[in-house]
């Protein structure tokens, strides 16, 4: 803040030089200009006199009297002398220092316009802007070190209103999303417990068994087999509850929100054009979006341009950077919307296996990635009653949204 201080004084400080400059200058021109037309005027005047003429004053600016030479007469203007025909000689009285107070005060006027303008400008950027701006500064370094709790005071600034809204709703997102990762933490370790109690009724009744056995206490084989049914019905026991394990593990621990509305497929298209046009060029890859006609899809267009920008990640990250092209076509009540790379090195056995969660192909070992890209895109899909595929051809590998129509 004292830099932009600083700043605003030197701008300050430059428009009154400026000002000052203006000044002296029209000065200057103003008295050069002044210097040749009063002499022009008393060389007429003078010309007049010469000639026998009574000079007519009426029209002079500098020139104010005309008459014969009086040694004795003192005047605080400046004069000249001429001769008339007749011998007689003439003073010329003439005044030179011409006010110039109109000019001055325009040019003054319009340099203090100029300098009020420049500190209003100011104050109004500091309250409005630099201000505002300081005081939530410090909100994303806050949400990084995971204060979620910083209250954001309600502000209808126009430039940081919508910004400021932005911040409370990120805030608040990763508010709930730490209070649903702790309610999961307490869920996991509640099914920890649960689980660890429970398996341990069964493996005791097994131990116990075994130990009768081993010890010879069943001499009688029907003891010995009630013994062998009762670790068997044990061990179903265990694999039931291993079992409800992997089930556990097997749901969704991902909460994908989907918002249900209705978008135009131009808007979605417009920001993946916008956001990898540019960054296609830059790599020297060809981006072909194909012809398309504009129509209304159903689901959440914020997660639809994520699954859109997800495949096109995809296929900068996994294709040969040769070319990448988005392809539209119809189905039923769907519009297909694909995103088709060259190159591709995925073996075709792995390609059912790309959409499960944390799957990376063999193709990624050197690329960075959690293997949770595809699974999410389709969770997003199905969400929005939609689906993904992938396909793959002789050298191109292609996943495809399939949005439905309203």
């Amino acid at each position: 803040m004292r830099k932009t201080g600083l700043i605003v004084i030197l701008v300050i400080l430059l428009e009154v030089l400026l000002a000052i400059g203006s000044n002296f200058l029209f000065l200057h021109v103003q008295d050069s200009n002044v210097g040749r037309e009063y002499r022009v005027e008393i060389e007429r005047v003078c010309r007049q006199i010469t000639h026998g003429d009574i000079p007519d004053l009426s029209d002079c600016r500098y020139v104010t009297g005309v008459e014969p030479f009086l040694s004795a007469q003192m005047t605080n203007d400046e004069f000249t002398a001429a001769i008339g025909p007749d011998g007689t000689v003439y003073r010329i009285t003439y005044r030179i220092t011409q006010s110039n107070r109109r000019g001055i005060l325009v040019i003054n006027l319009i340099w203090g316009f100029v300098l009020l303008l420049t500190v209003g400008a100011s104050i109004y950027i500091y309250r409005k802007i630099l201000h505002p701006f300081r005081e939530f500064s410090e909100l994303p370094v806050e949400l990084s070190k995971g204060n979620l709790s910083v209250p954001l005071k309600e502000e209808k600034n126009r430039y940081f209103g919508r910004y400021l809204w932005g911040m409370d709703m990120l805030r608040e997102k990763l508010e709930e999303e730490k209070e649903r990762q702790l309610a999961l933490e307490k869920e996991k370790k509640t099914l920890v417990l649960t689980m660890s109690h429970d398996i341990k009724t069964p493996l005791s009744a097994i131990k116990l068994y075994n130990k009768a056995l081993a010890s010879g206490i069943y001499e009688e084989e029907e003891k010995k087999q009630e013994a062998h049914r009762g670790i068997e019905r044990n061990l179903e026991e265990l694999e039931k509850y291993v079992e409800d394990i992997r089930e556990a593990a097997r749901e969704d621990f991902l909460q994908l929100h989907v918002q249900d509305g209705e978008w135009y497929l131009s808007e979605v298209i417009h920001k993946i054009d916008s956001l990898y046009g540019e960054k296609a060029k830059q790599i020297h890859t060809e981006f072909v979006i194909g012809k398309y006609t504009d129509c209304m899809l159903k689901g959440d267009p914020d997660r639809a341009l994520e699954v859109l920008q997800n495949f096109m990640e995809n296929a900068l990250k996994y294709g040969d950077g040769r070319r990448i092209t988005i392809r539209f076509s119809e189905e039923e009540d769907c519009r297909l919307v694909t995103v088709e790379n060259t190159g591709c090195n995925l073996p075709e056995k792995e390609l059912p296996s790309i959409f499960d969660s944390f799957y990376r192909g063999s193709n990624a070992e050197n690329v960075k990635g959690s293997g949770l890209g595809l699974y999410i895109c389709r969770q997003l899909m199905r969400a929005m009653d939609g689906e993904a595929y992938a396909e793959m051809g002789m050298d191109t590998f292609s996943v495809t949204a399939v949005f439905r129509k309203p």
